[in-house]
This record gives structure tokens, sequence and C-alpha cells, in this order.
């Protein structure tokens, strides 16, 4: 989801969907385009006309230049969040040089990373990514001195807050270019980074982190799951496997590796942000390119393991062809309704279906009549949720999730094709 700051004292509001067109797990970047309004209609990317910030030189960065940071850290509220300071120096790591980090005096807080790093004329720099000086560094003065995620309770839940002296980092933008390239020529960009493991950082988790057995699905042009498959048929461009997971937190470090006769085809590390329990997934694409017939063999790691916690075997190019999917009877909608900032699921909010000729704004401006209301769900202590009533396949409905003190979300034209499984999981973020 894309948003618009058009206010520097209030909330952004979202206006887009992006999709990833490039990505490195090892370098921690990825480029994302703009691919149709917040609603999911279409739209022309190059005829928008948004502002941009122009790209920079970070070979030209200096230590003592001025370093200007904007973001959205949780500390900062639900506002855009500017602070400055100056470049403190470099730090290097082993496969991406002596420029691996630039180190800034600036204040950067969790929640700031993906943000913008800028010079004083204005030109994108650096990529906040990490609170400390450098790749191995500890965060030796960042501590939690505020109740962040609301909970009543200081704890490792909420966001540590920088004290004096502390030295940021942040990832060149030179790195970012070869990503940004492929992505506008549209290539398929395979990072030349990592090795035949995965990268396993110690970052701090529950240490009763659990992942269930994978289970391998189709998807469709827009990324919706379809059915569940045990292989693909040549051809196949994106292989997705879901599972169950729990005992996770927040910001602690996963990785992924994926190998196909013997060989790497895919890895890289990334930041867990999707609470401690329920379903996730992952993928393996050539952005759009069909994928190589053969056997693909994927491990899971986390909460600092070398021993994977879940793997799996699936093969491209059996001959098989995906299972028919079952077209008779409605829809289950399921799901966890967590917290966008803490990640911790929200109980007692409510999943409201409204009949169908109703949408959002116009049940909103009337009243919330209840009239209107085709079915509703709410939450269990854990944030998860099941509506009593099946959903009509091929009918447009909207939807809404509302909590107390939250503020609402909603999508309106939501229908589920005959491609859809019977039992289809929505899970949703609320922002406060």
């Amino acid at each position: 989801m894309i948003g618009i700051v058009q206010s520097e004292d209030q909330p952004p509001t979202y206006a887009y969907r992006a999709e990833v067109k490039a990505i490195d797990g090892y370098a921690d970047l990825a480029v994302i385009q703009i691919t149709s309004t917040v609603k999911g209609d279409s739209l022309d990317p190059s005829g928008l006309n948004l502002p941009y910030v122009p790209l920079g030189n970070s070979d030209d960065v200096h230590v003592g230049d001025r370093i200007n940071i904007l973001g959205f850290p949780a500390i900062g509220g639900d506002t855009i969040t500017y602070t400055s300071g100056d470049v403190s120096g470099f730090s290097a790591e082993d496969q991406l040089g002596d420029r691996a980090w630039i180190k800034t005096d600036a204040t950067i807080s969790g929640g700031n990373s993906g943000g913008m790093g800028t010079n004083d004329q204005g030109q994108l720099i650096g990529v906040p990514s990490i609170a400390a000086s450098g790749a191995n560094a500890e965060a030796t003065d960042c501590r939690v001195i505020q109740d962040t995620n609301g909970d009543g309770v200081l704890d490792n839940k909420d966001t540590c807050i920088p004290i004096g002296g502390f030295i940021n980092a942040l990832r060149p933008i030179n790195l970012a270019m070869p990503l940004i390239k492929a992505a506008q020529s549209g290539l398929a960009y395979t990072s030349p980074y990592g090795s035949s493991q995965p990268v396993v950082q110690n970052t701090p988790g529950s240490g009763s982190e659990q992942m269930g057995q994978l289970h391998w699905f189709t998807v469709d042009s827009q990324g919706n799951l379809g059915d569940e498959v045990s292989s693909y048929p040549s051809g196949t461009s994106v292989l997705v496997a879901a599972f169950n997971f729990s005992g996770f937190t927040n910001g602690e470090t996963w990785s992924e590796a994926w190998t196909s006769g013997g060989k790497t085809v895919s890895s890289g590390s990334y930041n867990w942000d999707q609470g401690s329990q329920g379903t996730y997934g992952t993928s393996l694409s050539k952005q759009g390119d069909p994928i190589a017939d053969g056997k693909y063999h994927l491990e899971l790691y986390a909460g600092g393991s070398n021993s994977p916690l879940t793997s799996g075997d699936v093969v491209v190019g059996s001959g098989s062809t995906p299972s028919q999917p079952t077209t008779g009877g409605g829809v289950t909608i399921s799901g966890t309704i967590t917290d966008e900032n803490s990640g911790n699921p929200i109980s007692d909010a409510y999943v409201i279906v409204l009949k169908t000729g109703n949408n959002f704004k116009d049940w909103s401006d009337a009243g919330f009549p209840k009239d209107a209301v085709l079915t509703f769900a709410k939450t269990d202590a854990n944030g998860q949720y099941q509506l009593p009533v099946k959903l009509n396949r091929n009918t447009p409905y909207t939807i809404v999730a509302s909590a107390e003190g939250y503020i609402d979300s909603y999508g309106d034209n939501l229908q589920w094709s005959d491609q859809d499984p019977s039992n289809y999981t929505m899970d949703i973020t609320l922002g406060k």
C-alpha cells in the first residue's frame, strides 16, 4: 500500500497499491512500482505525475556531510518525522565492500527502516536500515523507555529509543542501483550476494519459534492464492509455500534457502513482521518468466538456529496439472487482525460484511445502519475470527474491520471466483 503525505500534521492517505519489481534480501533493499488505485482499479503508472526525490551518488558522500532523515518511526506517531545529523563514517561488510553502511549520528528509530536519507541538495543518498553503527555492532544506547505499542507494559515488544551518542546506519543508494535498473528494464534481478546457506543473524527471538509443514499453492496474476497442489506443470512462473507459525517476535531474523539440483536458486534473510502466530507464506519467481523444470527444495530458518524449522520439496514439470477448483458452495472467510505497528493480535475487533449493493462510504454516511449488515464476527484473544456465513462466489461484498482505538479498514467490491479455495484466509492490520 502506498500512502501520500498531503499535510505534514496529518497521517498519510493510502492512495495506491504496488508490487515488488526487484528485491535483494541480503542487502535489505527492494524496488516497488505502483500498479493500481487503493481500491484495485487499474491505472497507468507513467501518467501519475507524482512528486519525487532525485537519486544522488552515495560515493560522493563524505564524513562530516549533513544528512536528513524522513520516515515514520513508531515513537513519532502516525505523521511524517524529520531528524538530521552528520555523516559519522562508513562500515564495511565482506560482500558489499568498504561502503556497506553510511554511519550517522542522526536519530533513527524502529519504523524508520525503508525511509529516506538525503543530502542538503534533496538527493536520496541512503536508506535507513539498522539502529546500530554497523552490521555487527550492538545497539547499546537504544533503550525501552516508552510504551510505544500501547499495551501498558514496558518490555521488548516496545520500540527502543536512542539515547545520546547513538550511531545509526543507512544502506548507500548506490547499492540499490542494480535493482532499479533491473526494475526499469523489466529484467529479473538476482542477488550477487549471499551463499549456499541462508544468512542467519543473531537477532533475538522468543526461543520457541515453530513452523509447520509446507503447503504448495497456485497464485493468480493479482497475487491471490488459488488451489493447493502437490506439483506444478511446466511453464509455472511462481511457486508459493504457506505454513503455520507460532512463537515468533516481530523484528527477529528469519531466512529462506531455495535449492535445485544441489545448487542455490535463491536465499535471503528478512525481519519478521507477521506477529507471534498465524499463517504466512513465501514464494519463488523469475519476474514473470517460467521457472525451469526440476525438483525444488525449500528450507526456512529462524531464532538464530542453523537447522531449518521446516522444509519441503516440490516438482515443476512433472506433467501433472493443478487440481481443479471446487466450484460449488460458498467461501468461508477467516483470519487474524493485528496492530500494524506492533504486530500484536487485536482482540474484540469486528469483521463486518455488508449486504451486496452497500459500500462503506454510504454505510458510514447513513450512520452504520444494522439492516445493511449481512454478517459479522468478533476476534478472540488471539485476534482470530471466522465469519459464520459463507459468502457467495462471484458476488461483490464490502468488508469492514473495526476495533476500538483504531481506524476502520475496509474493502469495497470484494468477491471470490470459482478459482478461489472454499476456505479463504484474510488477515487484516489496523492502524491508530
